[in-house]
């Protein structure tokens, strides 16, 4: 059961980052409302969600209350972080490089939050570990354009937003609650900020707002509601490898999707990352 929800969940990640290229790269769609039509419409889904669940779910708490409490703003500013970087960073990055900057800072600030909360890994781990790195260079890195300096900052720091935001999980207790306040947050912060922020963008089909509202509504909300569930289950490090296998599986989507092709030698790194992480993964880490 814990293998089939990681996989929603790794399907969930990969679809964000094919919805999001898909509407800044085909369709040149503004990055300040993608950001703000993904954070307002994930807001609006778990709002559903809570209301569906409302029994198990319930915060009894005022409203007055929970805008007044840390946990609040920063679940938020965590989220607005990784949403705004994210976005803003693939202006002007390629695909790989992006992807590859996202996901190794996440693994290596994971990591150390890991360590950090007392957890040791074995030789093995390090190892798959190892790997699954080089497997990530080989898979994103090639034919690569070398990053714009800022843009790479840009994809960093939604990289630290992101780890904060998993890093909270542990710390809930309520996925769906945390996670609603974190979107809601996050839309106070963002969604009266994009007309300052909005480029030079003339809309004109609406495609691209289908896009935002279908990665902000199941890809981000539901996906991330179901990953602060598994979070606690999992612990940070093997949260970190398995977030490895995104960038493979947002390559097959490409390939069932878009109609794009594999060489070998991504085939191959590709295998190389998934024995990387079942290295990594299959054995818990000493605490």
């Amino acid at each position: 059961m814990l293998f089939f929800q990681v996989t929603l969940v790794l399907l969930a990640f990969a679809a964000n980052s094919l919805l999001c290229r898909w509407a800044l790269a085909e369709y040149q769609f503004d990055a300040a409302l993608f950001s703000a039509t993904r954070l307002f419409s994930g807001a609006m889904m778990l709002t559903l969600l809570m209301v569906w669940l409302r029994p198990a779910t319930d915060d009894r708490r005022p409203w007055a209350s929970v805008i007044q409490s840390r946990r609040f703003w920063l679940l938020g500013t965590c989220l607005a972080t990784y949403v705004v970087g994210f976005s803003w960073a693939y202006l002007q990055l390629d695909t790989g490089t992006g992807a590859f900057i996202l996901f190794a800072t996440v693994q290596l600030t994971m990591q150390l939050a890991a360590y950090w909360q007392g957890v040791r890994l074995s030789v093995r781990q390090y190892i798959g570990i190892l790997i699954s790195a080089l497997g990530l260079a080989a898979l994103l890195l090639p034919g690569s354009e070398a990053p714009h300096w800022l843009a790479a900052l840009m994809m960093v720091i939604a990289a630290l937003g992101w780890t904060g935001f998993v890093v909270l999980a542990k710390a809930s207790g309520n996925a769906l609650r945390d996670v609603h306040q974190a979107f809601i947050a996050a839309s106070l912060l963002v969604v009266p900020l994009t007309p300052v922020l909005l480029g030079d963008w003339q809309p004109w089909s609406p495609a691209p707002w289908w896009l935002a509202i279908l990665s902000g509504a199941f890809a981000s909300g539901v996906g991330y509601f179901l990953w602060y569930r598994l979070l606690p289950e999992l612990g940070l490090n093997r949260a970190a490898q398995c977030q490895l296998l995104v960038p493979v599986i947002a390559m097959l989507m490409g390939v069932m999707l878009l109609g794009e092709t594999l060489s070998f030698t991504t085939v191959l790194a590709m295998l190389v990352i998934c024995i990387g992480v079942a290295l990594a993964t299959l054995s818990r880490p000493r605490t």
